[in-house]
C-alpha cells in the first residue's frame, strides 16, 4: 500500500460511527473478577440495541414483531480484561449488508486505563417469525443503515 493509500485509509476510530457508553456492573464479572465471556456477548449485544435504537430501527412490537433480526454466527476476540466499574465504550458498525444478512463489527474500548477487551462480529439474519424462514431485509433498515454508515458500509453479496 503507497502512503497516499494509507493516508487515505480509514481509522478504526473513523469507522465507528457510534459507541454506547457502559460500566461494569457486578453481575458481569467472573470469579476471576473479569468480564466473563457469556457477559460480552451480552455486552455487544447490548450495543448492537442501543445502535439499532439509534437508528431507530427496534423492530415494532419488540419480541412480538412478526419480522426479527436474529443471531447467526458471533466471533469474539479477548485481548484485554475488564473488571467491575470500569468505563466502556462499546462501538458498534453494520459492515456489510446483504439480501437476507448482515455483518456487525464491534470495539470495545476500556475508558479508564485505554486499552481494548474485546473485538468481535455477528451475522444477522433476517427472518419472519410465522416461518422461521430468512427474508430480505425490510428497505426502511437498507436505507437508514447505508445512510448511516455512508461509503464505508459493503452492500451485496460477499466479497
Amino acid at each position: 500500500m503507497s502512503e497516499a493509500e494509507q493516508a487515505e485509509a480509514p481509522t478504526i476510530d473513523g469507522l465507528f460511527k457510534f459507541a454506547h457508553g457502559h460500566r461494569v456492573r457486578y453481575d458481569e464479572v467472573d470469579a476471576q473478577g473479569v468480564v466473563g465471556s457469556a457477559s460480552w456477548l451480552n455486552l455487544i449485544q447490548l450495543g448492537r440495541i442501543e445502535y439499532l435504537r439509534y437508528l431507530s430501527l427496534m423492530m415494532e412490537g419488540g419480541s412480538f414483531s412478526p419480522v426479527q433480526a436474529v443471531v447467526r454466527k458471533s466471533v469474539i476476540d479477548y485481548l484485554a480484561p475488564a473488571r467491575f466499574d470500569d468505563a466502556l465504550a462499546i462501538r458498534v458498525r453494520a459492515a456489510w449488508l446483504g439480501g437476507r444478512s448482515a455483518r456487525f463489527e464491534y470495539v470495545v474500548d476500556n475508558i479508564d486505563n485505554g486499552l481494548r477487551p474485546v473485538v468481535g462480529e455477528t451475522v444477522l439474519v433476517c427472518v419472519e417469525m410465522g416461518s422461521l424462514r430468512s427474508i430480505q431485509w425490510p428497505q426502511v433498515w437498507r436505507e437508514r443503515i447505508a445512510e448511516f454508515e455512508g461509503e464505508h458500509l459493503q452492500i451485496g453479496q460477499h466479497a
